[in-house]
């Protein structure tokens, strides 16, 4: 779909943050928004609608040819970071569902998933192979608290509950970070700060990220 049929929302600069959103076809006591990010190669990118969820799939290019920080923005100017969180406050008080918040994100999307999440108070937060740690960009000059998600916690705010697990074909096919490493070094800083982290829920492997979806989802309501 061409970027001209997408929906967008833009800044003083003039800069787009693209993005598909579906409402839930009806309302009831449960009506959250699900925030779905992809990862760098865009898969679970595509368009997507289930139950009586509010789906929100922002599109933002994290291709390795783009020196873009995935999610954040460009360089020192982290204008995705600001618009995609205008964007969500926006449809949460348009749609009544500030208080049913949740995320979904893998690889880039998930360190996406987690920070969005944690910036939007979310109630839950689902990751597959999420990258914690982020390399200095180029032209970086100074620490950023964002090149790492552990500096957002603490033992005094309130938290999204934290899910995450391994997928197989980012790890076979991803040599830049072991997902591993960035799962253990989050859940415990989770740990260290008491916050819920769970390691315990992943879904069955498939190659189509609908399935997977659909099953966060209903692990969501569950909970």
């Amino acid at each position: 779909m061409d970027n001209e049929e997408l929906l967008y929302i833009d800044n003083n600069q003039g800069r787009k943050l693209f993005y598909r959103f579906t409402p839930a076809s009806f309302i009831s006591v449960f009506t959250p928004l699900v925030v779905i990010l992809h990862d760098k190669d865009g898969s679970g990118a595509a368009h997507f609608e289930y139950k009586m969820w509010n789906v929100l799939t922002p599109i933002h290019d994290c291709s390795s040819k783009n020196t873009t920080s995935c999610w954040l923005g460009e360089g020192e100017d982290f204008f995705v970071k600001d618009l995609l969180q205008e964007l969500i406050e926006n449809i949460c008080q348009e749609h009544d569902c500030e208080d049913q918040i949740y995320f979904y994100g893998k690889g880039e999307g998930g360190y996406g998933a987690i920070l969005h999440g944690i910036l939007s108070q979310a109630n839950a937060i689902f990751t597959q192979s999420p990258q914690i740690r982020l390399e200095a960009k180029k032209g970086e000059t100074k620490v950023v608290r964002e090149n790492d998600l552990s500096r957002f916690l603490n033992e005094t705010d309130t938290f999204p509950i934290f899910y995450l697990c391994e997928d197989k074909f980012l790890v076979d096919n991803n040599s830049d970070y072991s997902a591993k490493d960035e799962i253990d070094y989050f859940t415990l800083s989770c740990k260290k700060q008491k916050i819920r982290c769970h390691r315990d829920f992943c879904p069955k492997p498939s190659d189509k990220d609908e399935s997977v979806l659909k099953e966060v989802l209903d692990m969501f309501e569950r909970e």
